[in-house]
């Protein structure tokens, strides 16, 4: 397909920029990701855009996948294999920036606006399809959970086997995290009554006083099964699970005859986890591979239970996107930024991942790149 010619802005005297890529795949995002010099691009696809990137998201898992070539990146494994200057991908996911480029055909944004996207973040500058872009009043850290941390967990909750209801009881895990901080805040504007787990007093503190969680449970003080008994002895109507291991074989125990799992992730088997093959052992033992049903998006029925893994279900549509960021510019939704610790430059972004991935943070992890 050509190149067509675009609308560039004035204010990219720039012949280059640096970016994270990988020119290899390997065990963690630290074996492969290397800082490489790119010439901007100055021409683009007709429904591209091209963005100056101010604020990169921490996605932990995702990116020791991509880094690793599995599941959903397989095709990563082919990109590092050609014999040329090409031979490597791009690493990183969502992101908040200001646009400085546009293809010919792209009409929803502008050159100067600041947005949110999605696409290669771990760089000065990502080349991006138009439509993967929200229009956003500033490029602040604030909007980079909203891309998709907030809308995969809203979507989950309102979408998904029917949605949830006033007055269900809903089980969030890693209350406090990226996702499950907006996912408290999700259901407690439908009414429900909501139980957090996290695993220290600060978070627990963060999610009674500022997310009103009715109930939470400290799993590293508090024995999980108990507290739950006590607090919903009929068991609970929907969980959102991100955790994995025991605390997902707890969570499916907890629930009603009824009760519905909604996965969005399973941290605790991830790679970095020094027992995550006895965690995934554990599961299979009980029929469940948390693995299979996150990647292949399967709903498996028990009864008339249900889990669904399919974290990012079709409905995440522009109606979502609106009702997200209409919630947060009411003041109707918090986005917490995690300030446990501070990164800044493309140099400090396997240091992020690693941060993200020790289950000390609280609400988003984010880079500052420019």
């Amino acid at each position: 397909m050509a190149l067509e010619v675009v609308t560039s802005s004035s204010t990219t005297p720039r012949s280059h920029y640096k970016a994270l890529v990988a020119e290899s795949v390997g065990d963690t995002f630290a074996d492969v990701a290397r800082i490489r010099s790119l010439p901007v691009p100055t021409t683009l696809g007709k429904d591209e855009a091209l963005i100056r990137v101010v604020y990169a998201g921490v996605n932990g898992g995702c990116e020791t996948f991509r880094a690793r070539g599995e599941y959903a990146f397989r095709g990563n494994k082919e990109k590092v294999k050609k014999d040329d200057d090409s031979s490597f991908f791009g690493l990183g996911a969502e992101g908040v920036g200001i646009v400085e480029s546009v293809g010919s055909d792209v009409t929803n944004v502008n050159v100067g606006d600041a947005v949110c996207f999605v696409g290669s973040a771990f760089a000065e500058y990502s080349t991006v399809p138009s439509k993967s872009v929200w229009i956003i009043p500033e490029a602040t850290a604030e909007y980079v959970g909203l891309r998709i941390s907030a809308l995969t967990s809203f979507s989950m909750l309102e979408r998904t086997g029917g949605g949830i209801k006033s007055g269900d009881i809903v089980l969030i895990t890693a209350a406090a995290g990226g996702a499950g901080h907006f996912a408290v805040q999700c259901a407690k504007l439908a009414g429900c009554t909501v139980i957090g787990t996290c695993s220290s007093s600060v978070k627990a503190q963060i999610l009674r006083e500022k997310l009103g969680c009715d109930h939470v449970i400290n799993y590293k003080t508090h024995d999980l099964k108990t507290e739950l008994h006590k607090i919903a002895p009929d068991g609970v109507d929907v969980v959102l699970e991100g955790v994995g291991g025991t605390i997902l074989q707890t969570a499916l125990d907890a629930r009603t005859p009824k009760g519905r799992l909604l996965q969005i992730g399973y941290i605790s088997e991830y790679p970095h986890n020094n027992d995550n093959k006895q965690s995934s052992a554990d599961n299979e033992k009980k029929g469940f591979s948390s693995d299979d049903i996150f990647w292949n998006k399967k709903t498996i029925q028990r009864g008339e239970q249900t889990i669904y893994g399919n974290a990012w279900p079709s409905s995440m549509d522009n109606e979502m996107k609106e009702r997200v960021l209409e919630l947060y510019a009411k003041g109707k939704l918090q986005s917490l930024v995690d300030d446990i610790k501070t990164f800044d430059g493309l140099e400090s972004v396997t240091d992020a991942i690693d941060h993200m991935l020790s289950g000390t943070t609280i609400g988003k992890v984010v880079v500052k790149i420019n």
